[in-house]
């Protein structure tokens, strides 16, 4: 079934002169430029990076990978650490990109062409289950960095969001979390993709980025996360042109989700899951939804609290026990056949605006350092637009400000701890074990 859809994805435009990108990337240009990268990398069977933020270019990637023998992998960050990681990794020595860049050593950058072919016609070469795609969480995120994705994991689970929250032709989906994050690339490239809608060039960060977009753009669907949600509030959201709302990568304050329906009358939709599991489950707030709904998709159980899961979505990456589930990194609480309410992590996997950073990466960073003796690093709900706030305590004797600096040279900017404390003995329970509230009171009194 996927396979036959694939092969009509890839047969060409159904509506070549439709737009992709809004007053920008047609159709039409999306075969052209996946025509041209195919023949350009003709005959490669390396990994290849897609190192740009225009979701026309890929989108003509993605098709171009189905029609070929490479195989892609996004970046954490269009950053030269985030590459020059993936080069140490893969030996990357090609990126597809919409501009040449002189600081990229040792690169050949492949710049798609919008040509005037004839036939925009693809041949599948990838079956649905051969792995074409990777997403690279970068050295502060969870382990392990990379995650792969078959046809059947990404392209099924767009076709299942896009049937399952009716988006068509008619819809014009603005997204604020850049597309090489699992989220938004599932909803602002393959997601409008399958279902012939439309998505927006801007990737927003700020308040008033959003805003003018939604004024701008008149979208009919918003897909952020749930620190935009956040930086929202106060202000007015212009929203009539809105139906729907998603929020993913972390989770929603009920607070902000009620605040978002209050001001603009549009159903906020909530998106469990991860980039190694895909989609598992949704809820809405302003519907009464305080438990989580499984998607019909998913099979699940609960087993000593822990959420496992079986999907079609699910990585090859991960492994799964006999019965082919996943034990996901959550505590979750079985409410009935269909719905289940989350009650915290079960790693040290914690989620910073919409990225996910694991503490014990950040620690063993911070271990690394001269004269530090031991550390802990923790997290703390954060009142100020995001979902956790990272601490650090840290014994021994040395110079706080050096430790940050040399923190800051190894991991992204949003896994460097907010607050850290530097102490002669980390205060620890009469067991032995850290003691967490004494740790939160010295972060807080910082």
């Amino acid at each position: 079934m996927l396979t036959q859809k694939l092969e009509k994805i890839l047969s060409g435009p159904e509506h070549p002169n439709a737009e992709f990108i809004k007053s920008s990337y047609t159709y039409h240009n999306i075969y052209t430029m996946a025509a041209d990268i195919q023949t350009t990398l003709s005959g490669n069977d390396d990994i290849v990076c897609l190192y740009t933020k225009n979701k026309a270019i890929i989108a003509a990637s993605v098709l171009a990978s189905l029609a070929s023998d490479f195989m892609v992998i996004l970046p954490y960050a269009l950053s030269i650490q985030a590459l020059q990681e993936i080069q140490n990794l893969f030996h990357v020595d090609t990126i597809i990109t919409d501009q040449a860049n002189s600081n990229l050593s040792g690169i050949n950058p492949v710049i798609p062409k919008i040509n005037k072919i004839v036939s925009l016609s693809l041949p599948l070469v990838k079956s649905p289950d051969r792995p074409f795609l990777k997403f690279f969480t970068g050295g502060s995120t969870g382990r392990p960095k990379v995650w792969t994705k078959t046809a059947r994991n990404l392209f099924g689970e767009a076709f299942f969001l896009s049937q399952k929250f009716r988006l068509d032709k008619t819809d014009c989906i603005l997204a604020t979390v850049p597309p090489y994050h699992i989220y938004g690339f599932l909803f602002s490239v393959l997601v409008p993709f399958v279902s012939s809608s439309k998505v927006t060039a801007d990737i927003c960060s700020f308040p008033q980025e959003i805003r003018n977009s939604l004024k701008k753009y008149f979208p009919t669907i918003l897909a952020s996360i749930p620190m935009h949600y956040r930086i929202l509030k106060g202000g007015k959201i212009p929203g009539d042109s809105l139906r729907m709302a998603f929020s993913s990568a972390g989770k929603l304050d009920e607070t902000d989700a009620d605040y978002f329906y209050q001001k603009t009358g549009v159903e906020l939709i909530e998106i469990y899951g991860s980039t190694e599991t895909g989609g598992i489950a949704s809820r809405c707030r302003a519907r009464g939804e305080t438990n989580l709904e499984a998607f019909e998709i998913i099979e699940w159980k609960v087993v000593d609290e822990r959420l496992y899961v079986r999907s079609p979505f699910i990585s090859p990456d991960i492994a799964v026990d006999s019965d082919g589930f996943y034990q996901t990194g959550d505590r979750v609480l079985m409410q009935d056949e269909k719905y289940f309410s989350l009650l915290g992590r079960a790693d040290g996997i914690v989620k910073v605006g919409g990225k996910r950073v694991d503490l014990e990466n950040v620690r063993d960073t911070i271990l690394q350092y001269p004269g530090v003796t031991d550390a802990i690093a923790f997290a703390i709900p954060d009142t100020r637009g995001r979902e956790s706030s990272i601490c650090a305590v840290v014994q021994g004797n040395i110079d706080k400000e050096q430790l940050i600096a040399s923190i800051s040279q190894q991991v992204e900017q949003y896994a460097i701890p907010r607050h850290i404390k530097i102490v002669e003995k980390i205060p620890v329970s009469s067991s032995g074990k850290y003691d967490r509230k004494s740790l939160e009171k010295i972060c807080i009194r910082i």
